[in-house]
């Protein structure tokens, strides 16, 4: 028996009776990316896969520091943190970027890419945060927010929880990077589903 059928078997026993893929912990932290493709493309008919505990942590402290966003994402739900298995190797990073808020209907979305930087303005920005970095000096919120999104997509709610930056604080920085003319915010979902690359 090949190696990835050993794989498969083995991740065919986590899926529940709902057809819910629920890979424990300790397992999703020793997953590698190349994992999350090959389950994907197997488990087309589970579809569904429960987030991981570090992400499900995440959503709790959401679901108390900004109940409107928890909300639009969960609605009514009871916190069962279910999403479709095509997120699964986002998920693997495992860079603190986690699921990505990025559809919200009711509320305000504060998902930045790459592209959403203004190439000439953020670029200096950006070089001078990097520097920093090495140099193990401190960086702003500001220069901080500019970095995650130059490395690639983020949302505010991540940037905040991984860094440890009070909310607030994360979305006075991106009012100060879009009044620098550094950023460009979408607001709205459908705004940023043509430039989306998830």
């Amino acid at each position: 028996m090949d190696n990835n059928q050993e794989i498969l078997e083995f991740f065919s026993k986590l899926v529940n009776e709902d057809g819910i893929l629920h890979i424990p912990e300790e397992v999703f932290l020793k997953m590698e990316k190349e994992y999350g493709e090959l389950l994907k493309k197997e488990f087309k008919a589970a579809r569904m896969l429960k987030l991981p505990q570090y992400e499900i942590d995440f959503f709790n402290w959401l679901k108390e520091n900004d109940p409107p966003v928890w909300h639009d994402l969960w609605g009514e739900d009871d916190g069962s943190y279910v999403v479709s298995i095509e997120f699964l190797t986002l998920l693997l990073e495992k860079d603190g970027r986690g699921f990505p808020i990025c559809d919200l209907q009711t509320v305000d979305n504060y998902y930045f890419m790459p592209q959403l930087l203004i190439e000439r303005e953020s670029d200096a920005m950006v070089e001078a945060a990097k520097v920093r970095f090495v140099e193990r000096k401190g960086l702003t919120p500001n220069q901080l927010l500019a970095l995650e999104i130059h490395f690639g997509g983020i949302d505010v709610w991540h940037f905040a929880y991984k860094h440890k930056i009070d909310l607030a604080e994360a979305k006075a920085a991106v009012a100060s990077l879009v009044e620098d003319q550094i950023l460009v915010h979408l607001t709205d979902a459908e705004h940023l589903a043509p430039i989306l690359e998830l």
